[in-house]
């Protein structure tokens, strides 16, 4: 058996850099793309999509366009971090952007293109990581309004105590 080296873990982290290069459109343009999906990136694409949804949830307005095209978004952070899509925002500050690009990036069938270029099962990662965040989330959400339901009502009863003994 050999020991864990910094170097054997830099040289399989280099081998997840991976790229090849596929051809998209009727013209053949080049568009290179991961071969394997970091799963730090996985985790981003998920956090960066949580993060959106958050945004969205919490706005005073949702427009139905707003809210339709946010189901894309997913699919424009996995072309963001596992392709050189160009035109992609590299931050999510401006959601409406998002939507934008996501809907240029689909109606061009550039979109359609590109996730069907990855290896399925390396797509397949993002959904399973969202579903178990997703799970984990609700979860995390329910047990927080337990607490949450739990706090108010003990701060009722003190209430009442405190007014009956007055």
């Amino acid at each position: 058996m050999a020991k864990l080296t910094a170097a054997k873990i830099n040289k399989l982290n280099k081998a997840l850099d991976k790229k090849r290069k596929i051809y998209i459109l009727e013209d053949n343009d080049e568009v290179n793309i991961s071969v394997e999906f970091k799963e730090s990136l996985v985790e981003k694409v998920i956090m960066d999509y949580i993060s959106i949804l958050e945004k969205i949830n919490s706005a005073p307005v949702i427009t139905d366009e707003l809210l339709r095209g946010t189901a894309g978004i997913l699919h424009l952070f996995i072309l963001r971090e596992f392709s050189d899509v160009p035109m992609i925002p590299k931050t999510n500050d401006d959601i409406q952007k998002l939507v934008d690009v996501t809907h240029a990036l689909y109606d061009t069938g550039i979109m359609e293109a590109v996730i069907e270029g990855f290896d399925h099962e390396q797509v397949q990662k993002v959904y399973s990581k969202l579903d178990a965040s997703s799970k984990r989330a609700g979860e995390l959400m329910g047990e927080l309004a337990f607490k949450q339901t739990i706090e108010n009502t003990q701060e009722e009863e003190k209430e009442e105590t405190l007014s009956d003994g007055i």
